[in-house]
């Protein structure tokens, strides 16, 4: 009878959740992963020009625990592109300028310019690479002479690769041929049109009430900011800031031709040549269904903007937490449009005593891996490769989806001792990497152009200064007068600078230094939110 009972409320269960609207589908997916703590944002579906969907979850702020509304400002990085495409699009339109003309028009001294032309840029065929660190990027000056002197990747129109750097250029291109700045460009020819009160640039010195703090960390104890940039790191390659209502606007206003023209948009949201990239859109086939539009991510924000052109589908994801769930969560509300199964996933504690054991380096043939474990979450971070937070599957045993391919698998394994020390990558039951604990903390050191091996290192050695291996430090150090960060194992997977607040940030700032005799203390006690000191001795 039990027995029957059990397999009734199994039935009863499965017919509620295929009973359910598609707004309350969504909704019960997007509250799975909130429940985990790995979504915090705004999300808006609308469905030929109805919204069908629009919540936002999570906080605004960890300080202040205000919640995210939907009316909350975030930065959207590379979906930043495609305003500057349209705009560059538009005034081809408007013979203000042409996609056949060459770089060399603008910037005569430029390697290839005569070879390059504003399509390539547009439509990532230059062969620019893409280097565009902080420090290279403060004016268009300081710009164009840092890009200028780096290699081609390929030869102009040979070869396809995503470059930032295309995209500043276009945003000073735009500046030279509209006679307005480019942020006054982006307003008078898109934002103000369509009215877009609430997207612009200069997040960094913006007030209000609606702004978001975006995080490089968040879980329910424990948070590390971001750092913010300003406007001109990452310029028209992704400085805009937005809401989903007002990317909502945009694309609505597209698609009347309120901006560019029918035979203009098509050819911007068509895929140039055999590449996916079309005039500032982005073709990705998720769940069968051919979606058009730009992602965007960077510190502590990332975005997702995307239409079904052929169904009059909008699907647009903001977050202030830079957590890769953010990429499941469209997939699956798409899966759900398009009447696809999708699964929800389910919240399994790691506990605190394997936190500590499983965190620490390991050490691959070609790559080493940061693994933090702290607070429920499971950070990971590999040389050259991929970074993001892990599901939990088990104590040991933890995936990360991957949007492309097979579910990839982090297998602990004891070793003789009977401590997790090896790190297997297992995908389809096959072990394609293993690497081995080398540290049970991470190897930092102290790298930058005031020590006596500049930039190139190696790096300057952080060790225990006593009994207490979470304070690092190195004493009496000469340093000349320039800048420093800290740096994990030699090398530039982890890397730690300033925020505004003096805070140590992934991406941040360089630390400016004077010449002289120096103490250096880095505390890790709190693994999530490390502090320093950088003493000048008498």
């Amino acid at each position: 009878m039990l027995k029957n009972l059990f397999f009734i409320l199994i039935i009863l269960s499965a017919a509620k959740i295929q009973g359910q609207t598609q707004e309350e589908k969504i909704n019960t997916l997007v509250h799975a992963y909130t429940h985990m703590d790995r979504f915090n944002g705004s999300i808006l579906v609308a469905e030929k020009g109805k919204i069908i969907f629009e919540k936002s979850f999570g906080i605004q702020d960890f300080q202040t625990k205000i919640k995210n509304t939907n009316q909350n400002i975030y930065r959207i990085y590379s979906t930043t592109k495609t305003f500057t495409a349209t705009t560059a699009l538009l005034l081809n339109e408007e013979g203000k300028l042409s996609l056949n003309d060459k770089l060399s028009k603008y910037y005569p001294d430029f390697p290839k310019g005569d070879s390059i032309t504003i399509e390539n840029l547009i439509t990532h065929t230059s062969g620019i690479p893409n280097d565009t660190g902080p420090e290279n990027t403060k004016n268009e000056a300081v710009f164009m002479k840092s890009i200028s002197q780096q290699p081609f990747v390929f030869s102009p129109g040979k070869g396809w690769g995503y470059s930032n750097s295309n995209y500043y250029i276009l945003g000073y291109i735009i500046t030279k041929v509209s006679g307005m700045p480019y942020p006054k460009a982006i307003q008078h020819y898109i934002l103000d049109p369509l009215g877009m009160k609430n997207t612009g640039f200069g997040f960094k010195d913006l007030k209000d009430k609606n702004k978001t703090t975006g995080y490089e960390y968040l879980s329910p104890h424990n948070s590390r900011e971001a750092v913010v940039y300003d406007y001109d790191h990452p310029h028209a390659a992704g400085a805009m800031y937005s809401t989903v209502e007002d990317l909502y606007k945009f694309e609505q206003g597209i698609k009347a031709y309120k901006i560019l023209k029918k035979e203009t948009l098509k050819k911007a949201q068509t895929p140039f040549k055999t590449y996916d990239f079309g005039y500032g859109w982005h073709r990705q086939i998720i769940k069968g269904k051919t979606t058009i539009g730009h992602d965007g991510a960077g510190p502590g924000f990332i975005s997702r903007f995307l239409t079904i052109p052929d169904e009059d589908i909008s699907v647009i994801v903001l977050s202030n937490n830079r957590d890769n769930s953010v990429f499941e969560i469209t997939d699956k509300i798409i899966a759900i449009l398009a009447g696809e199964t999708y699964d929800l996933p389910k919240k399994v504690n790691i506990g605190t005593k394997y936190e500590k054991d499983l965190t620490g380096l390991y050490q691959a043939k070609n790559s080493s891996f940061y693994i933090l474990a702290n607070d429920n979450v499971m950070n990971f971070k590999e040389t050259n490769e991929a970074e993001g937070i892990l599901f939990t599957e088990s104590d040991t045993k933890f995936y990360i989806n991957n949007p492309v391919g097979d579910r990839i698998y982090f297998e602990f394994k004891p070793d003789s001792n009977g401590k997790n020390t090896v790190l297997n990558i297992v995908i389809k039951d096959k072990i394609v990497k293993e690497a081995k604990k080398i540290d049970d903390h991470f190897l930092w050191g102290v790298i930058g152009s005031a020590t006596p091996n500049g930039w190139n290192g190696p790096d300057i050695k952080l060790v225990p200064g006593g009994k207490n291996k979470d304070i690092l430090e190195a004493r009496n150090i000469p340093l000349k007068s320039g800048q420093i960060k800290f740096r994990g194992n030699n090398e530039w997977t982890l890397d730690l600078g300033i925020n505004d607040n003096n805070q140590l940030v992934q991406y941040g700032r360089n630390i400016n230094v004077e010449a002289g005799t120096y103490d250096i203390i880095f505390d890790t006690t709190n693994p999530i939110r490390p502090t320093y000191q950088v003493i000048k001795k008498k």
